[in-house]
């Protein structure tokens, strides 16, 4: 199945849109372990209008990273790309899906 954009970065199928709003998405934010990691991701949430319904830390096998699960309702595409370019642009984040 071939997947591509529709120009304002939401994934299309062979349908039209995979994702349908308003939906709860999950963000994954890998970033160096600290006790405040977690609070600098929801705040980078928060600043893009979103309250976490859900909120998951994990720590690395050997410590050196947290895995922050953030579960959100989000009502439009732009939502969900505000927070994209938010983690794409902070120094404390390593991966992000």
């Amino acid at each position: 199945m071939s997947r591509s954009s529709d120009g304002a970065g939401a994934p299309r199928g062979p349908a039209g849109p995979l994702l349908s709003y308003p939906l709860d998405y999950v963000f994954k934010v890998i970033g160096l372990a600290g006790e405040d990691f977690a609070d600098h991701v929801r705040g980078l949430l928060a600043a893009a209008g979103l309250t976490p319904l859900e909120v998951t830390v994990r720590p690395s096998s050997q410590g050196k990273y947290h895995s922050v699960s953030i579960e959100v309702r989000l009502v439009r595409e732009e939502e969900r790309q505000a927070v994209y370019r938010a983690l794409a642009g902070d120094a404390r984040v390593v991966y992000y899906l």
